[in-house]
């Protein structure tokens, strides 16, 4: 007997936003800043420098609370990936037919696909000369 693509989505799907609802709790009641159980960036332990992804718990735990330029100024990257990353998860899992291609067509096209793989590598870049 085969095991539909459907049988094994669906329990991954629930996994998924299960961690997801437990990340984003853990982060409102706890502020990665006064908590050493917030989990440290390796990468900048081991060089010191920062990378794309760091301040991310400290923009999440702010803007959860309503700080949005606190946020912002942890890591201005976020700004554009989070926007990018709840669109895309519409696409995936609340789309179906024709709508999910045009979006899957946009999101997931060679220019965005470009866009953020130059983003990110220049936000590294900037964000240690700069000190930000």
């Amino acid at each position: 007997m085969a095991i539909s693509n459907m049988t094994i989505r669906r329990p991954l799907l629930i996994m998924g936003i299960a961690a997801t609802v437990a990340v984003l709790l853990f982060l409102y009641f706890l502020n990665p800043v006064e908590t050493a159980l917030a989990p440290k960036c390796v990468f900048h332990a081991a060089t010191g420098w920062s990378c794309p992804g760091c301040g991310m718990q400290r923009f999440l735990h702010a803007m959860m609370h309503g700080r949005f330029l606190e946020a912002i100024r942890y890591n201005y990257l976020l700004v554009v990936l989070i926007p990018y990353i709840t669109l895309y998860a519409i696409q995936r899992l609340c789309l179906k037919g024709h709508a999910q291609q045009q979006w899957r067509k946009v999101l997931e096209g060679r220019t965005v696909t470009y866009a953020l793989c130059i983003l990110a590598p220049a936000w590294f870049v900037i964000r240690n000369i700069l000190h930000i």
